[in-house]
């Protein structure tokens, strides 16, 4: 009874979307769980079928790519299960660590609130795709506060272990997740600040296990190149290819088009350029407007197949953009990748935004923030418009974009050193 009148405490706290559509649903799983099985019995041998749900965005796909590796490396001949959003699906299609992937069904009664459709999706994929089926292990390795209901599908799976991160794990997530620690009976504590693979990987120590390699993972086909090489066949040797990344997913976390046409502007002055730009499908009206002020040809990559895009990254000299999946991308992919933020570098470390979590995971990489949040954005950006990272000057990134275009191997291969005086 105590713990009820907690709950309905804490539920009076939460926004009408979270509290109907993520927040109850789970707890009423919970206690179900609960009361239909009160004990557990701890796993006999090591997991032969693993199910993984990564529900949220693309960088957060790209990024638990080491972890489905260093599981079928420490189970071997387990068989490893992913769920995704279907937008996703394609940079996983060809990895050779997932043996089933799994993607969540699209509403399109756009009439309906976001959250409601998701609720609905978890609970159309549960019967289409999971009911009647077991697992040794179900892992949520959403260390933030979890809106996508990974812990309510990990709970609806029949599965004899359910693994995820302790709610203690973040402030939002001890607001917005209060009570969730009951879905998992392996639950693992918060830990030091740290990037978000070494946050993922964090479940191979829980389990027993130990992690041999860290580096991102995305396969391409010869399929995929062919397409790309009709886009690049007109081409001239000397150009140096550059992504620009230009979308977020919020407004505040998008560096204006003018600027990135400024800086490339700048560029082209020095170097013969090709433009990639790179975008979401509902991103395409932005990049025409970039591309139409631009001094040197571009080409939109929005296409659904996100494997294409990885492989145009993979020809670039670099990339430029705003903290998004994209720079993720090009980190799988070892382009040299420059993030333009808005987190202010005294901001808090831990927040989403926050590079200490999210740079990107490669050899050669930069970001380009804010030392100092505007107006009253001490721990992080607050508006939902481009403001702190108004910030980051052109000259600083076009600076950057020289710099790491000198230090880089394959620039430096293709423009030569004439190109640098």
């Amino acid at each position: 009874m105590l713990r009820l009148r907690r709950g309905l405490l804490v539920a009076r706290e939460l926004p009408v979307r979270l509290l109907l559509w993520v927040w109850l649903p789970t707890r009423l799983l919970i206690w179900w769980r609960r009361l239909a099985q009160p004990t557990r019995r701890p796993p006999e041998s090591a997991p032969k079928s693993i199910i993984l749900f990564r529900l949220d965005a693309l960088g957060d796909v790209v990024l638990t790519t080491p972890l489905f590796r260093e599981l079928k490396r420490a189970f071997p001949g387990s068989r490893l299960t992913v769920v995704v959003q279907r937008a996703y699906a394609s940079i996983l299609e060809t990895n050779p660590n997932i043996d089933e992937l799994l993607t969540l069904p699209v509403f399109s009664a756009r009439w309906l609130p976001a959250h409601t459709r998701r609720l609905f999706a978890a609970i159309s994929l549960y019967r289409r795709e999971l009911s009647g089926r077991h697992f040794d292990l179900a892992i949520t390795p959403r260390w933030d506060t979890d809106e996508h209901l990974a812990a309510f599908l990990c709970l609806l799976t029949n599965a004899r272990v359910r693994a995820g991160y302790s709610e203690a794990a973040s402030a939002g997530k001890k607001r917005y997740n209060r009570g969730f620690d009951g879905a998992f009976d392996l639950c693992l504590d918060p830990g030091p600040l740290q990037h978000e693979v070494e946050r993922n990987l964090g479940f191979i120590a829980a389990l027993g296990g130990r992690v041999r390699e860290k580096h991102l993972e995305i396969d391409l086909l010869p399929k995929d190149h062919a397409q790309v090489r009709q886009v690049l066949r007109d081409l001239s040797e000397e150009c140096a290819v550059l992504a620009l990344g230009i979308g977020a997913q919020t407004p505040g976390r998008r560096w204006r088009i003018e600027h990135y046409a400024a800086v490339i502007r700048e560029l082209a002055m020095q170097y013969p350029l090709y433009i990639v730009i790179v975008c979401a499908p509902s991103e395409r009206p932005e990049a025409r407007r970039l591309q139409t002020t631009l001094p040197v040809p571009a080409f939109i990559s929005d296409g659904p197949n996100i494997r294409e895009t990885c492989v145009l990254l993979a020809r670039c000299e670099l990339f430029i953009g705003n903290d998004t999946g994209s720079a993720h991308l090009a980190a799988a992919m070892q382009c040299p990748t420059i993030v333009i933020s808005r987190h202010p570098g005294d901001g808090d470390p831990a927040h989403p935004n926050s590079p200490v979590r999210f740079a990107p995971w490669c050899d050669c990489s930069r970001v380009l923030q804010p030392e100092h949040g505007l107006d009253q954005c001490t721990e992080r950006c607050l508006r939902d418009e481009p403001h702190c990272i108004e910030q980051v000057s052109v000259a600083e990134v076009a600076l950057a974009a020289k710099t790491m275009l000198m230090q880089s191997q394959r620039a430096h291969d293709k423009l030569g050193m004439s190109c640098y005086s």
